[in-house]
């Protein structure tokens, strides 16, 4: 399993403007957040771009330590591109999901 660039607790999502739209209340932020959820009985890797916003590194690694899991840190890849690497057969993203 490889989340890429995961939001693993939505807690901190209950202080913004954008849960005006999600609607999420603190039980429900709670259940569904990943990282407060009993890890995956499978190997798993956290991918997240190096240069994505701190916000979303940060949810990556927290995810990554809560689960035990590996993390990469992809050089130079943000937001939007960190998922160029399905585009190639050999690229380690690609590597990595298919073990």
């Amino acid at each position: 399993m490889v989340p890429v660039s995961p939001l693993g607790d939505l807690r901190p999502l209950l202080r913004t403007g954008l849960n005006a739209t999600l609607r999420l209340d603190a039980a429900e932020a709670l259940a569904e957040s990943p990282a407060l959820r009993p890890p995956p009985a499978m190997p798993v890797t956290v991918w997240v771009g190096a240069a994505e916003r701190p916000a979303f590194v940060d949810q990556a690694r927290r995810l990554a330590a809560a689960w035990g899991a590996a993390l990469v840190e992809e050089p130079e890849r943000h937001h939007f591109d960190v998922i160029a690497g399905y585009e190639d057969p050999t690229h380690p993203l690609v590597r990595t999901l298919t073990g």
